[in-house]
């Protein structure tokens, strides 16, 4: 593995391990603020918002694919 790579595969954890923080830091938030049931309501929020997320970026990737598939089609020799 080259330097490059580790410090690529470095910079991946850390982001990882801030997003972790971050979510706990949000929970720890909730949990002050009203107790499990804001928990509860905070985790259905982060859930539906890391689903739509994930549902945007799948159909943003099947337009690309679309787009691909369109010009490959008007490029071929008929």
């Amino acid at each position: 593995m080259s330097a490059e790579e580790k410090w690529l595969v470095s910079l991946l954890l850390v982001l990882i391990v801030a997003l972790v923080v971050a979510f706990f830091l949000y929970l720890l938030g909730a949990y002050r603020k009203g107790g499990w049931r804001e928990v509860r309501v905070s985790l259905i929020l982060a859930a539906v918002a890391l689903v739509a997320l994930y549902v945007v970026r799948v159909a943003e990737n099947s337009e690309i694919r679309q787009l691909k598939d369109a010009i490959t089609r008007s490029t071929q020799p008929r």
